[in-house]
């Protein structure tokens, strides 16, 4: 894995972005500038031919996994305690309709770093609003076509999420006239999303309304969106925000009687969880010796923070809580003093997993006062594989510190050559 950088000529490189900021619009890339700064980077992070092949592999085989997760999470009542979730909605998550073939998301994110075998390891899950597929359907393929010869990673991910999610809603005994897709108004990101997911979903032929979380409701025993009544849903609104709100219990009921199809309900919020990762981890002996050469192999080893293992791999290792988004919670075992670990151990919900030493990469800094771009690092690329239905759907690459955080610059992700990855290692 290496960073490609197209150009540190300023003129070059703002005319080259700017085009591709501008294409991007066609997949509702509204968000390239954030928070004053370049959200879009034209840094490439390439991988060799077996790198991208090895994370291709990869993705179905820890989807699979994850499955098994929550399947055993949910039959096991000691382990519920470490989701940190309120009683109420371990039971609604048991009482969810499975998706077909035991999934337990349909479109998810699986965040990894290379480690120093050259074996990707995955340090998170995605999957109760996974981000980035909009950068991967619109931004990457301008980006790699300014590197001649790479390839992107995510062509099919748009076909592949809409024939997964047709194929979902398909299997729904009830007929879905009309998909709700929500989130807030007040998160560009977010709606964003929304607003693309659903576009795809009515180009292919399904009908689907856009709304806020608030523009929910229920009349006469259905879920209504904007005052019509809605047949299945995708929410790009944290399931933790939704739970406050009073139409919760109405869609779980609703869930539950099969009058609404959610497409990502509470058990993809629980594949989220890295207490999953941590029950892989310790049941991995016992889900077979393929899932067990694949476990050691790609998760790093990662634990609950009161299981007896734990305090010793505090000084290598990196202590998240279980339902953290974006880097928020993220710290580095040896940054934690006694009373932070205590702390921890008090209010459970944490993990610990081995630290990952992921190669250095560069990245570029644009300062539009001065009129230069300036190679910028050591950056760190967390590169995420999307599973949609299981399988590999593309990449969503950030370059940030060693923490990956809402500060992180978007990276298109791009497959060298097998010839110049055999002459590379030449």
């Amino acid at each position: 894995m290496r960073s490609a950088i197209c150009s540190t000529d300023y003129a070059a490189y703002v005319a080259a972005w700017d085009g591709a900021a501008r294409a991007g619009l066609r997949q509702l890339n509204l968000d390239t500038w954030a928070a004053g700064r370049r959200y879009l980077s034209l840094t490439s992070v390439v991988l060799s031919a077996a790198e991208a092949a090895q994370l291709k592999a990869m993705t179905p085989r820890f989807s699979k996994l994850l499955d098994a997760a929550v399947d055993g999470i949910l039959a096991d009542p000691d382990w519920w305690s470490s989701l940190a979730w309120p009683w109420p909605a371990i039971e609604l998550a048991h009482q969810e309709p499975a998706h077909p073939g035991g999934l337990a998301s349909l479109y998810g994110r699986f965040d990894c770093l290379l480690g120093e075998g050259g074996a990707w390891q995955v340090v998170e899950y995605n999957a109760d609003t996974p981000s980035g597929g909009r950068e991967a359907t619109g931004l990457e393929p301008l980006a790699a076509r300014m590197y001649p010869g790479m390839r992107g990673l995510s062509g099919r991910l748009a076909r592949l999420l809409v024939s997964t999610l047709r194929a979902r809603i398909e299997h729904h005994p009830r007929p879905v006239r009309l998909v709700g897709v929500v989130s807030s108004h007040g998160w560009l990101e977010d709606m964003a999303q929304a607003t693309w997911l659903a576009w795809l979903l009515r180009r292919a032929g399904q009908p689907t309304l856009v709304g806020d979380v608030t523009d929910l409701a229920t009349r006469r025993g259905r879920i209504t969106l904007r005052g019509r009544p809605i047949d299945a849903l995708y929410r790009f609104y944290p399931i933790e925000r939704l739970y406050r709100h009073a139409i919760f219990a109405s869609l779980c009921e609703a869930s539950i009687d099969g009058r609404l199809l959610i497409l990502n309900g509470l058990r993809g919020f629980l594949a989220q969880s890295k207490a999953c990762l941590a029950w892989l981890w310790s049941n991995r002996v016992k889900l077979g010796a393929s899932a067990e050469r694949t476990i050691e192999r790609h998760l790093p080893p990662t634990f609950l923070v009161r299981a007896p293992a734990a305090a010793e791999w505090v000084p290598h290792g990196v202590v998240k809580h279980v339902n953290g988004r974006e880097g928020d919670s993220v710290v580095f075992g040896t940054s934690i003093d006694a009373a932070g670990w205590e702390a921890r151990l008090i209010e459970g919900g944490y993990v610990v997993q081995r630290a990952v030493a992921s190669p250095a990469l560069d990245d570029v800094e644009v300062d539009d006062l001065q009129r230069q771009v300036r190679c910028v690092g050591p950056r760190y690329a967390c590169v995420g594989a999307f599973a949609i239905g299981g399988r590999f759907g593309g990449c969503y690459t950030r370059l940030d510190g060693p923490i990956t955080s809402a500060q992180a610059t978007y990276a298109a992700t791009v497959r060298e050559p097998a010839a110049a990855g055999a002459a590379r290692r030449r």
